[in-house]
């Protein structure tokens, strides 16, 4: 049975602020200083603020922002079921239980590293604010891609404007931005990133991370496959712990050699070592 993550630590976190600032997503700022000071970007959070047992599981998060200054640090998500529906309802002063950070840190020490390119759908994106905002902070230069169905439902923006050197958007109705698939706003950023005479101006993107599309993993797997940049994919999976010990979130390895667990190995991995269904 594999063990706990060292640094998983279980503590109770005060709401001071719950915003609903596009319709059916919810953002949570929280104080809970112990966490906020061990949460590393691609890392998540088990949440419980609810009496009873209905639901009985606690629900898993990704964590948007970390503030170790201030002991704070938000949670973005959407509503869309009973759990949220109860977070939705929470007031400021409200008591939240979390278990976190959990599942793997993405680190950025790597040398050579130079830049990181974000393509992210819907809630998605908030996997990769915190990860922006350490890259930027680290002197990476950061591109985003931010893809919904429609204007509306762009989300984090205001997070990813400060830490990236160019934000791009994509719609499936072409309400804003690019009017199609965003993963060809990818390609041709890649594209004049190769052909640039100068990288100082446009430093090649180093690594691709995605997030809230299946479509998207696929698409940035070949790009990993050829050869056109290292790509890594966040994946989600039916959680009852976030520890590893129920084995909910089981994907098979690319290597057909088992599975990986989202909580314990991901929730993000290098593109070429996971199946996609």
């Amino acid at each position: 049975m594999p063990s706990r993550p060292p640094s998983a630590l279980h503590r109770d976190a005060r709401l001071l602020a719950s915003r609903e600032e596009t319709p059916g997503y919810l953002e949570l700022e929280m104080e809970c200083p112990d966490i906020a000071g061990a949460a590393q970007p691609g890392q998540f959070l088990m949440l419980r603020a609810w009496p009873g047992s209905d639901p009985y599981l606690p629900r898993p998060f990704d964590i948007l922002t970390a503030d170790p200054a201030r002991g704070r640090l938000e949670l973005f998500l959407k509503v869309e079921g009973r759990g949220t529906e109860l977070l939705r309802a929470l007031a400021p002063g409200a008591t939240l239980r979390l278990t976190g950070p959990l599942g793997r840190p993405i680190l950025l020490e790597e040398p050579g590293l130079s830049s990181v390119a974000l393509l992210v759908r819907g809630a998605g994106a908030a996997a990769v604010v915190h990860l922006a905002e350490q890259a930027a902070g680290r002197g990476l230069a950061v591109y985003a891609i931010l893809s919904a169905s429609t204007a509306a439902r762009i989300v984090c923006r205001r997070h990813l404007e400060g830490p990236c050197r160019e934000l791009l958007v994509a719609t499936d109705d072409g309400s804003e931005g690019y009017a199609g698939p965003a993963g060809d706003l990818l390609d041709r950023l890649l594209d004049r990133q190769r052909a640039a005479g100068r990288p100082e101006d446009h430093p090649q993107v180093d690594r691709v991370y995605t997030c809230g599309s299946r479509r998207f993993a696929r698409h940035v797997q070949d790009l990993d496959r050829r050869g056109l940049a290292r790509g890594f994919v966040f994946l989600e999976g039916l959680m009852a712990c976030g520890l590893g010990d129920c084995h909910g979130c089981a994907v098979p390895r690319a290597d057909g050699q088992g599975y990986h667990l989202v909580c314990r190995d991901g929730p993000h991995f290098p593109a070429a070592e996971v199946k996609l269904p």
